[in-house]
């Protein structure tokens, strides 16, 4: 099964051109028997910022692929994210993707 890591902070209904519903990409990666890690559920807040980043880089390194949120800009934290997905040689997506290009790549994963 593959695991797909989500990078990026979930946007505010204020941003409405970079909000993504990330509850209804995590059901459809999940339709496609994917294991999915989005650490914004995950209960960072009682950490130190050092240690956040270290368990989050230990997640990564876990998981096949990152599907990569339109405002991964805007976080220190979605962008050393990616450069770590990228040094780990992840394949990467980038939001929006088409259910086709999904396929393929769990298809590619699963392989």
């Amino acid at each position: 099964m593959a695991t797909i890591y989500i990078c990026g902070m979930g946007a505010s209904e204020d941003e409405k051109e970079c909000f993504v519903d990330t509850r209804k990409l995590k059901n459809r990666l999940k339709s496609l028997r994917c294991a999915v890690v989005n650490p914004s559920e995950m209960a960072f807040s009682q950490m130190s910022w050092s240690d956040t980043l270290n368990s989050r880089v230990e997640l990564l390194k876990k998981s096949h692929a990152v599907y990569v949120l339109p405002n991964w800009k805007d976080d220190i934290m979605s962008r050393i994210e990616l450069t770590v997905a990228m040094d780990l040689k992840l394949h990467t997506l980038f939001h929006p993707v088409s259910p086709k290009e999904l396929k393929q790549l769990v298809t590619t994963l699963d392989g």
